[in-house]
């Protein structure tokens, strides 16, 4: 028996997924014993920093996106800063100007226009996407907020799709819109590498420089690594530094858990999109004082999670989410909201809101989510039906 089949053995022996029926909870983990196994294997194997299986996993996912490149990195807040830096590298976007931004998003969705010396500018999202809607005469970031695909355009569209593996605009994956995107493999996203994130792009000059940015400056793993060595012969090119970079690689762990991973995104999204279908469905039928966000037209929404607003004429959001909580439905708010009412806000250099923003107060005043994930079933669709009625 070879080394891997006894570590797969084992592992099967031992692994058991968690039983998410007894309650509803904001996620459950993808990872199986498949990926366990390989994790183990890898660590057995001596080779633990970035390598073979996370080049095999950026092939992997460039190819699921439908992109010529994937330049793994070790968090999906990470892949917005190498992504946003890479575009200021590679001549996409010039330090300083603005980018506009949905004010309904992840802190780091925010704070990476910020940090890599672009100025976000905040705006108002659409009421039935709560994501970044319409054409704009700057550079967007479309955050594809909960699964839900933003429909922003502008002369250069950049994708935060974090949460969003799987979703599409027709038939266009998300991910492969803009000229560059980011997404995370966190624990409770579509697919998991407990940490990880991921730039994926068509142009060889973002995806080069963010192969620099995300380990320490080197030109180590970029594609025209042998010009540049050429055009500095006096530098060892082990050692050379051709951008202010960063160290924000992966491990080789995150590429191994990530390999097995990808193939299993079709199905999974698949029973989260249908999920999501039913449940629009059925919270609409029972007529309560709460507004849910179905699919949009042309669009495939990738269900991260399942996000609900309450109308202002009724009980405060707190005392909502408190009665569900006490029913075992693990509620969040809506990401980080409105972020302009956020503390952090006043300390980002070069931030601004341009217009009102209702509908992101709305968000923030009255909007929360419930767990969404390809191991739901209807019985966890009627423990939410029960729990919403009971809280009302």
């Amino acid at each position: 028996m070879s080394r891997s089949d006894a570590i797969a053995q084992l592992v099967a022996q031992y692994f058991s997924m968690d039983e998410p029926s007894d309650g509803l909870p904001l996620a459950v983990s993808p990872i199986e014993g498949e990926e366990i196994a390989a994790a183990i294997e890898t660590l057995l194997s001596g080779w633990l920093t970035m390598g073979k299986k996370v080049l095999d996993f950026e092939r992997a996912w460039a190819e699921a996106v439908g992109t010529k490149h994937a330049v793994c990195v070790n968090s999906g807040s990470s892949a917005l800063l190498v992504m946003l830096t890479a575009l200021i590298e590679s001549g996409v976007l010039k330090r300083g100007q603005e980018v506009v931004v949905p004010a309904v998003g992840w802190s780091t969705s925010l704070f990476t226009v910020a940090q890599a010396g672009l100025k976000p500018v905040l705006v108002d999202v659409g009421e039935d996407s709560l994501c970044l809607e319409g054409e704009w005469d700057r550079p967007v970031l479309a955050v594809h907020l909960l699964g839900c695909p933003s429909r922003a355009t502008g002369p250069v569209i950049i994708e935060d799709a974090c949460g969003a593996h799987g979703a599409q605009i027709g038939d266009q994956m998300c991910g492969a819109i803009g000229v560059a995107s980011a997404f995370s493999f966190f624990f409770s996203h579509h697919l998991s590498t407990i940490e990880g994130g991921m730039i994926n792009t068509d142009s060889d000059e973002v995806a080069d420089a963010a192969r620099s940015v995300r380990a320490h400056g080197w030109v180590r793993e970029r594609s025209d690594a042998d010009e540049l060595a050429a055009a500095h012969p006096e530098i060892d090119r082990r050692f050379l530094f051709v951008s202010a970079g960063y160290n924000l690689r992966p491990t080789e762990i995150t590429g191994a858990m990530g390999v097995c991973q990808v193939p299993r995104l079709a199905q999974y999204v698949a029973h989260r999109r249908a999920n999501h279908a039913r449940w629009c469905e059925a919270v609409q039928s029972l007529n309560l004082p709460l507004r849910v966000f179905p699919e949009l037209p042309n669009t495939t929404h990738a269900a991260f999670a399942f996000p609900m607003l309450i109308d202002p004429k009724v009980d405060e959001r707190a005392a909502v989410c408190a009665k569900l909580e006490a029913q075992g439905i693990s509620t969040r708010p809506i990401s980080g909201s409105n972020l302009a009412r956020q503390p952090a806000f006043s300390r980002i250099e070069g931030v601004r809101v341009e217009g009102l923003t209702p509908v992101a107060d709305a968000v923030h005043e009255r909007g929360f989510f419930v767990g969404q994930s390809h191991a739901f079933d209807d019985n966890h669709m009627d423990r939410l039906l029960e729990g919403l009625k009971g809280a009302f």
